[in-house]
């Protein structure tokens, strides 16, 4: 097969198959992270009702993933009867999740393009006339990496809980 320049047809037809997988691995990412979500703030509550804290569960919804992930960080650094192995386990589970927080915000904020002689997606924060607009660049692979490790962060959230007995 010869290399050949690609008509306008063709990288339009290019542009469009990746806007579509990209918009699919976006979706996955949004429903991903929306049961880490909700798993994270089951925690919160069920460690505010092992806490003698109940009339403050209703408050939950109103916490985002930041403010949930901090509750806990608070819960695991002055819960008694810990054992150090949990401690440590979570540690590493709450820094994993605040880098997840940061990229997911990443994702939301901005516009949506394609390159498609470079093969990537690009996520544009900042209006197009201001100095401090950048462009982050995304390959299909790394963004579905990302519902990747939000899937594994919510599965591993679960074992952690089960395993160490945590509310």
């Amino acid at each position: 097969m010869s290399e050949h320049e690609p008509t306008a047809g063709e990288v339009r037809k290019l542009s469009e198959k990746i806007e579509r997988e990209a918009a699919s691995l976006l979706g996955q990412s949004l429903f991903s992270f929306s049961r880490l979500d909700v798993n994270l703030g089951l925690m919160v509550a069920s460690i505010m009702r092992n806490t003698g804290r109940e009339e403050q569960v209703p408050g939950v919804d109103a916490m985002n993933f930041h403010k949930r992930l901090h509750f806990v960080e608070k819960y695991m650094g002055a819960a008694e009867g810990l054992a150090a192995g949990a401690r440590q386990a979570m540690t590493s589970w709450l820094q994993e999740a605040n880098d997840i927080r940061a990229q997911r915000n990443q994702l939301v904020h901005g516009r949506w393009d394609v390159d498609p002689y470079k093969l990537k997606v690009l996520n544009i924060v900042g209006l197009p006339s201001s100095d401090s607009q950048r462009t982050i660049e995304y390959t299909l692979d790394e963004l579905e990496s990302f519902v990747q490790r939000t899937q594994t962060l919510h599965s591993r959230l679960w074992k952690l809980r089960k395993q160490w007995q945590l509310p």
